[in-house]
């Protein structure tokens, strides 16, 4: 396999990109009052905490220098009362930031599952299920912890790094100068140590999406791992991209490890240069030991933030990758004329498709020059090897893929011209590999529309024969099916899928292996089933099973994308060609054929 499937694109974001940032506007747009708030908020507390420091100068300087215990009772309250409010005004920041932050994220999962439900089929063809999982999880949720609370919280953290800096200069500009000249040295490591933290992160950040992708396909596949005994080698599989993501995690936290102690060693170094400089000139009397003490609390709380902002480095590293990520996700076309033309609502005469030519990659043509009809109320069937081309008719007639050239018309108009979702709605599909979903049995049968109609429901039960499917059922129609139809058999999936084509009643019904995956007692339900509903319908039924299409009205044969018999099967059994072949191959492998 080609490992780009699963391996995630190369991240070059750099560690804050403002195009990246701006495009959250959108979604932080709605919230915006509850961030105004939050930055009030910081500002407040930010006036506070500069403020305590001054405050316990003064509480030495005039209370316990002073000998005025009053003085110092009346300082101490004071500030008590400014932790207290700072408590506060942090407190509600945090929370009012959660708050917000969570109904960003829900915005911005709902925008991305919208988005991911109208791109094309071939998208997915080329999208492993886990990295999409980890862009609306992972991703999602780093980028709005980015918005929630990292950014406001680092922007409140500079704020006050700013304010104790201009506080110390503004109080005694030399002492203030000695405080901050272990600054640049500090900010020179943090730069380093961010280079390498975001290189870290990116590397994390693409391995989990390759893990979470290859967790999803054997999740998905678990049965055909234990029929061929592949657990081992699975596991080891796992075991690798498992070590590779532990790695680079390890690369990040290494380098994230030694931030802390060098802000520790760097507050060490500042707090000795303080009080030795600050001591001399206490002894000068060039200031007050009042003032030295401030000086001290300042160089405590400078290096506060910067911790603070170090741990945040991380968030913003991710946060970028994980932008980068989601954004392109989202810059991916969705299928065009979702709703845009004409409605599809009837179809008078005919469908005909003419020198049709298509293919998924441009060197690999997958239909050459088809050209057929297919009369109104007509039955025709289609056959041929596997790759002939045979369900690629099926997904070009639902519009899940566009050809490249020729036509295919519908009373001799384009079917590009019509909306997908008319045509979609109108054109019933029943596949051989049925989708399940969770939930009801009624809810799995009415999802292109949640309102139950009984009187559709018992036609559908009286056309099908499903009653003894339902019976078998514990709570009938209200009983809960699991996840891809695990609790029920592939004969009741298939009838389910049946059900569900027909709930829309489509004014097209196509089969695509439909009765392929079933035993033989479902098999004569659905045969019969088949007969009724298309002698009322334009029908295109693809089998491998030539006895389901031997009441056909006419049977093509497809080779190698090419249309090379067509007739009645007694017809085609005598020319002896393509479709004799197959006969008489399916005949020698079951002859109940």
């Amino acid at each position: 396999m080609d490992d780009s499937y699963f391996n995630e694109d190369d991240i070059k974001a750099p560690a804050w990109d403002s195009n990246l940032a701006w495009r959250m506007w959108p979604f932080l747009r709605v919230w915006r009052s509850h961030f105004i708030v939050a930055v009030v908020l910081v500002l407040l507390g930010t006036a506070v905490h500069i403020g305590l420091p001054l405050i316990l100068g003064k509480a030495v300087d005039l209370g316990i220098k002073g000998k005025d215990y009053g003085l110092l009772l009346h300082y101490v309250m004071l500030y008590a009362a400014g932790h207290t409010a700072f408590f506060v005004l942090s407190a509600a920041r945090s929370w009012l930031l959660q708050y917000t932050g969570q109904r960003v994220l829900h915005d911005l999962r709902n925008a991305l599952f919208a988005h991911i439900q109208k791109l094309p089929i071939s998208f997915f063809d080329r999208t492993p299920v886990g990295r999409l999982v980890t862009r609306i999880t992972n991703d999602v949720a780093t980028l709005a912890e980015l918005f929630s609370a990292a950014l406001i919280n680092v922007s409140s953290e500079i704020c006050i790094l700013f304010g104790i800096g201009g506080m110390m200069l503004a109080l005694h500009f030399k002492l203030g100068l000695a405080a901050l000249i272990t600054t640049p040295g500090l900010f020179y490591i943090a730069w380093f140590l961010k280079v390498k933290m975001r290189d870290a992160f990116r590397l994390a950040r693409a391995k989990l999406a390759t893990m979470n992708a290859s967790l999803a396909e054997n999740v998905s596949g678990m049965s055909v791992i234990h029929i061929f005994n592949q657990e081992p080698a699975r596991e080891n599989k796992f075991d690798q991209m498992n070590l590779e993501l532990r790695d680079a995690e390890l690369t990040s936290v290494f380098y994230n490890s030694f931030f802390v102690p060098a802000v520790t060693v760097f507050t060490a170094i500042t707090l000795t240069v303080v009080i030795v400089y600050g001591g001399w000139l206490v002894s000068r009397n060039e200031i007050s030991m009042g003032l030295l003490i401030t000086f001290i609390a300042y160089t405590q709380a400078f290096f506060d933030p910067v911790r603070q902002i170090s741990e945040k480095i991380s968030v913003f590293q991710s946060a970028m990758a994980s932008a980068e990520r989601v954004f392109a996700l989202i810059d991916e076309q969705p299928e065009p004329d979702l709703l845009e033309g004409e409605e599809f609502k009837t179809l008078h005469e005919s469908i005909e498709f003419r020198n049709l030519n298509f293919a998924y990659t441009p060197d690999k043509p997958v239909l050459k020059g088809l050209s057929f009809k297919i009369r109104k109320g007509e039955r025709l069937a289609i056959v041929g090897h596997t790759g002939a081309g045979k369900t690629t008719l099926a997904s070009l007639l639902k519009r899940f893929y566009d050809y490249q050239n020729g036509d295919i018309l519908l009373d001799d108009v384009d079917l590009r011209k019509f909306s997908r979702t008319s045509l979609r709605l109108k054109i019933g599909l029943i596949q051989q590999d049925v989708n399940i979903f969770s939930g009801t049995l009624l809810e799995n049968i009415f999802l292109a529309d949640d309102r139950f109609d009984n009187q559709k429901f018992d036609n559908i039960i009286k056309e099908l024969e499903m009653e003894s499917l339902i019976n078998k059922l514990p709570e009938g129609i209200n009983t809960q099916i699991y996840e891809r139809g695990s609790n029920i058999s592939a004969g009741q999936r298939q009838l389910i899928a049946f059900s569900r084509a027909l709930a829309t009643d489509p004014e097209i019904l196509i089969l695509d292996e439909a009765t392929s995956s079933v035993d033989s007692e479902t098999e004569a339900i659905i045969q019969k089933a088949v007969q009724r509903l298309t002698s009322q319908r334009t029908s295109l039924i693809i089998a491998h099973r030539l006895s389901t299409i031997r009441n056909c009205d006419r049977i093509l044969v497809l080779h190698n994308g090419r249309l090379v018999e067509q007739g009645s099967h007694e017809e085609l059994l005598a020319a002896k060609g393509h479709y004799h072949k197959l006969y008489e191959l399916q005949f020698s492998s079951n002859g109940s054929n």
